[in-house]
């Protein structure tokens, strides 16, 4: 038996009352004008927009859809002045539209800094966001030639911005004021006037994936203690995947104040090239920087008035890619200190003139981390072995959690050099497995031998072959013509009748 509560027989309510209206400027749709329809559809209902340009201000004040038939081709245009599209409402879906304002613009002040409420619904923003709208969704549109910002949000959250082309803006591409938890993934923010991306005073947004060219800073979150308006530490940011390419600063965080806590944003697997100053922290402390490609970037980075940045991950997370830095890997491991590469430079990366200030495990190229684990073992290699303690010695291409097991024993994690002793005479297998950060796993297995001591021919038996190869020796020494270090059996630099005596010890013994 089927039973609805109330709640169930609301939302078929909603549903089957929603409709779908068309707009036209040609007037062969149920509307010439966008903004009639927003007027008398009902929240919940969806109007698509047919394409034409339409020279409108509007304002979304209920849930609604709002969609383009062509991007490129269904305009709205503010005809240089006023704020385009307002969001007034939560839950409002704006896709598929090239929303401009026009060449011309009225004056507008110079400092942003000191707006006051609704300041921009005259001057000439793309898209506002009006305080406490959330679960707005702008997508797939082109925001262009706006007289102030492509996209401004007050006091905002949960909304959505993805796969917009906000470009060619008198100032910000997108200006977010404490405005928080907000996705902005996906757009192209190129060629605006002033900053690409501003977030002041706002906490746990998440910007990736987005193609930020040709600002004045890429992405800017800042922060400061404003008497005026709710103001605070900017936290919890996450800047990830983004390309940040010639800008004048292609990352910047920072904050205007007394505050030292810990903000903790997250800037990690970005490209940040060929920008004056790949990435500049001021005032803002605790920050997590790892991952990165930093790349041709007039000065890769710049920190002032900030304490407790993390450069890297830790040793198997790892750090970033700098450009500027040609170092060495031939040691790996948390210090840097024991036999075989891992991807790291040995040696950290001084970020700053504040020594402290350091990428601990600079990667030797770039993108290294996201390679696939790759391990090598070197020694043991497949082969025999006259010795019953062998080193242990391996090759990775990046930071890999290591263990390893012997003849099938559980795993025993390598942490630093090692040796495997006490092995007894006969075959062995050792299989070396890592693990990186992504959760990849790999693995690298040799087979060896380990015979008699006097098993000078290698042969698995100690018989008159041995005893005749250290007789064509006797009495010979380091530099001898028929020195021969292998028969040397004690390691006395003389071959003698203690080495005699040694294989006719083992004489006769068979593996």
């Amino acid at each position: 038996m089927l039973s609805l509560s109330c709640s169930n027989l609301l939302f078929i309510e909603n549903v089957a009352s929603s409709r779908t209206w068309t707009v036209d400027d040609d007037g062969s749709a149920d509307y010439r004008i966008i903004q009639q329809a927003i007027e008398n559809a009902n929240s919940g209902d969806t109007i698509l927009v047919l394409s034409g340009t339409y020279y409108e201000h509007l304002v979304v004040d209920k849930t609604l859809s709002i969609i383009g038939e062509d991007q490129d081709n269904t305009i709205i245009d503010g005809n240089g002045y006023g704020s385009v599209v307002v969001i007034a409402a939560s839950k409002v879906t704006i896709k598929e539209f090239t929303i401009q304002t026009g060449d011309e613009g009225i004056l507008v002040p110079a400092n942003e800094n000191n707006i006051t409420d609704n300041v921009f619904l005259n001057n000439g923003v793309g898209v506002l966001l009006d305080t406490a709208c959330e679960g707005n969704m702008i997508s797939w549109n082109k925001i262009l030639f706006s007289t102030t910002f492509g996209i401004y949000g007050d006091r905002c959250g949960r909304n959505t911005i993805a796969n917009n082309n906000i470009s060619s803006n008198s100032w910000h591409g997108i200006f977010m004021y404490a405005s928080e938890p907000l996705i902005l993934d996906n757009n192209c923010i190129s060629l605006n006037e002033m900053d690409g991306v501003r977030f002041r005073y706002s906490s746990n947004n998440t910007i990736t994936g987005n193609f930020v060219s040709g600002n004045d800073n890429g992405i800017y979150i800042y922060s400061d203690e404003d008497p005026i308006r709710p103001s605070g530490l900017s936290k919890y940011n996450r800047i990830e995947n983004n390309l940040a390419l010639n800008n004048s600063c292609g990352i910047r965080v920072g904050h205007f104040g007394t505050d030292e806590d810990l903000a903790g944003n997250e800037i990690s697997q970005n490209l940040v090239a060929h920008n004056n100053i790949g990435l500049d922290i001021f005032g803002s402390n605790g920050n997590i920087i790892y991952n990165n490609n930093f790349v041709n970037n007039s000065k890769q980075g710049s920190i002032h008035d900030s304490f407790n940045n993390s450069w890297d991950g830790g040793y198997y997370v790892g750090g970033n890619y700098w450009s500027d830095y040609n170092g060495i890997d031939v040691s790996w491991g948390l210090y840097q200190n024991t036999t075989g590469s891992d991807g790291i430079v040995d040696f950290p990366y001084i970020v700053s003139d504040d020594p402290a200030e350091e990428d601990s495990y600079p990667f030797l190229n770039e993108d290294q981390w996201l390679m696939a684990p790759e391990v090598n073992i070197i020694s043991p290699s497949n082969g025999v072995y006259r010795l019953s303690t062998l080193p242990l010695v391996f090759t990775l291409n990046k930071p890999t959690w290591i263990s390893y097991s012997l003849d099938g024993q559980p795993n025993i994690t390598v942490v630093e050099d090692l040796m495997l002793i006490n092995l007894s005479i006969g075959v062995h297998n050792i299989t070396v497995y890592g693990n990186d950060a992504l959760g990849n796993e790999v693995s690298s297995e040799v087979i060896f031998t380990v015979t008699f001591l006097g098993d000078l021919s290698l042969d698995g038996t100690v018989n008159i072959i041995d005893i005749s190869i250290v007789a064509y020796s006797f009495g010979q020494s380091v530099g001898s013509e028929k020195w021969n270090p292998d028969a040397d059996l004690n390691n006395d630099y003389t071959i003698n009748i203690l080495d005699i005596t040694t294989v006719a010890m083992e004489f006769g013994n068979t593996m």
